[in-house]
């Protein structure tokens, strides 16, 4: 199964038709609610990114295309730890973030993340060219729209940041400081042929006991 699939902006991609998702063109974020009705992000999926719907068959999540979205639903294969070790790269990069103190930190933080994996290089900074509203930003840092509409005023003031028209961004270079992108956890995982579920554990607990 390999035919590629339409979604236009909003749309949900349903877990049930496919045991993976390949994403062709467009973005997608996974989504799911709080105890107390609010939406949380838990991540976000670009252009050849590949999402494992194991991870969000219960009925409190949604892949949500925030752009038109063109996907492949594919058949799970036998080397899937592959797509999940990303998806757990990908958690923990966005628990970093959110382990910033301040909202304006976190947000400066998240773009520059979204601009690593998902933005175009111009000579004095980056563009964010698909669409994010700061609805989308205040539930990836799970805090209010009126909050994230202020430390966009506060960063675009420092000149860190400059509002384009429909929700697009551009993070200026100076917005790249040494610490501003969260540290890649996985980095130094072995090649892709070699990885396997229990390496990715060892690499996780040895990670954690050198913390203690």
């Amino acid at each position: 199964m390999n035919d590629i699939q339409h979604f236009t902006r909003r749309e949900i991609l349903n877990p049930l038709r496919a045991d993976l998702w390949r994403i062709e063109a467009g973005m997608v974020r996974a989504t799911t609610w709080l105890c107390d009705g609010s939406l949380t992000t838990l991540g976000f999926w670009g252009a050849g990114d590949t999402i494992d719907n194991a991870l969000f068959r219960s009925e409190n999540y949604e892949l949500e295309c925030l752009t038109a979205v063109r996907a492949s639903p594919l058949i799970i294969g036998s080397r899937t730890e592959l797509v999940m070790g990303a998806h757990i790269q990908q958690l923990q990069e966005l628990l970093i973030i959110r382990s910033h103190k301040r909202i304006e930190d976190m947000l400066l933080r998240l773009l520059t993340w979204l601009g690593d994996r998902f933005g175009n290089w111009e000579e004095t900074g980056l563009t964010l060219r698909f669409p994010l509203t700061h609805q989308d930003l205040a539930e990836t840092l799970s805090t209010t729209r009126v909050t994230i509409t202020r430390s966009l005023g506060h960063l675009e003031d420092r000149g860190l940041i400059r509002r384009l028209p429909k929700c697009q961004m551009f993070i200026d270079r100076s917005a790249y400081v040494p610490d501003a992108a969260p540290h890649r956890l996985f980095e130094c995982l072995p090649p892709a042929a070699d990885l396997d579920l229990p390496i990715l554990r060892n690499r996780q607990l040895s990670t954690s006991s050198s913390r203690l």
